[in-house]
């Protein structure tokens, strides 16, 4: 499910995996979890910046 969170839309911020995982597939996790799991899969950490 996350990877294919991130394949589908490659902006999506944690939460928004976590509050999936929730409601789609009923598993409660961290965010770390999240990240941690993310890692293992080669991803790196990109900050996000607001465009005025």
């Amino acid at each position: 499910y996350i990877l294919g969170c991130i394949d589908h839309r490659p902006d999506i911020y944690l939460d928004q995996i976590q509050e999936g995982l929730r409601t789609m597939c009923g598993v409660d996790v961290s965010l770390s979890t999240i990240w941690r799991a993310l890692h293992r899969c080669g991803f790196s950490m990109k900050k996000a910046c607001i465009m005025d």
